[in-house]
């Protein structure tokens, strides 16, 4: 294994984390979930200047996602909760080794979705978390319509094959504003070269199973009900993040919209930015040294 990577039981099995800097007596810890069809190494740069700035960052590899996966896209029944119930086994895991230290955890994407599910569970175990490239509930109709075209998918072509109408129904528009597109992927940066890394990653960008699919539209269908949202304790510091022209979340309507439903259930510390001109990977983006000097300054302010 690379010695970048190690692996931890969780409650459904094994997965593995990404920690390519180690810290000396940290400041804080800072946990990533990353987004749908990217991996933990994509965090390298953030673990490095978290670095040298004296925080350990530990990075998780979703189920189905990453370099020691055997089912690249494909999730269990129960997935999306199965990956923050091995979010929490990190968070638990990274308590242990720094028993004296406050927890940030941040989600990207998807791995924002996870996060607001993980408040909803466990927030107990955490100081603040972080949501980069995030967006509000969909209309009941089109997850709704995710669902039924997905359970359609599952009888006819089986769970674990990828999906190319969801993926297509899915991502399929984001680009539009981006005309005329250079890639299939041009809404998450501006920065071509970061871009291209995506393109030409094997373990970046490719159409996830109906199961996949499935499994994250039930997620989505339950951690913005009023009761998943009540279960966040009024107490817990919450930042969101994100570019302007993110089309994921609505050119930043989505976040402003979901920070605006946090703060109507009570929660007393939300705060956000919108980062001007940048798309959906803010990280990744022209100009990202800001970024991450606004990630380590929200922390600081959380602990």
């Amino acid at each position: 294994m690379n010695k970048d990577y190690f692996s931890i039981i969780g409650k459904s099995g094994a997965f593995f984390v990404f920690k390519p800097h180690i810290t000396d007596n940290p400041d804080f810890i800072l946990v990533v979930a990353p987004g749908l069809a990217e991996h933990a190494a994509r965090y390298a740069r953030l673990s490095e200047f978290m670095k040298n700035h004296n925080v350990q960052l530990y990075c998780i590899d979703h189920i189905g996602h990453g370099v020691y996966t055997e089912s690249l896209g494909i999730w269990p029944v129960d997935g999306f909760f199965e990956c923050v119930s091995n979010m929490n086994s990190l968070v638990e895991y990274v308590r242990k080794q720094h028993p004296d230290k406050k927890v940030i955890l941040f989600g990207h994407s998807m791995g924002s979705f996870m996060t607001l599910a993980y408040a909803e569970r466990y927030a107990s175990n955490i100081d603040g978390c972080i949501l980069s490239g995030t967006n509000d509930q969909q209309p009941s109709l089109v997850l709704g319509a995710g669902r039924f075209i997905a359970a359609l998918q599952e009888l006819f072509i089986g769970r674990n094959k990828p999906s190319g109408i969801l993926n297509a129904l899915s991502f399929g528009a984001y680009n539009s504003q981006f005309k005329p597109n250079r890639t299939e992927f041009d809404w998450l940066s501006r920065n071509e070269s970061e871009v291209d890394k995506y393109v030409e990653d094997p373990l970046c960008g490719y159409v996830p199973s109906v199961g996949m699919f499935k499994e994250l539209f039930k997620g989505l269908s339950v951690i913005y009900k009023k009761e998943s949202i009540a279960e966040i304790p009024k107490e817990l510091p919450i930042h969101s993040f994100c570019g302007s022209d993110d089309p994921v979340g609505g050119n930043s309507k989505g976040p402003l919209a979901l920070v605006a439903r946090l703060q109507n259930a009570g929660i007393k510390n939300v705060t956000s930015r919108i980062f001007e001109d940048m798309r959906h990977e803010c990280l990744n983006e022209l100009g990202n040294d800001a970024v991450m000097k606004h990630v380590y300054e929200v922390c600081k302010d959380m602990i």
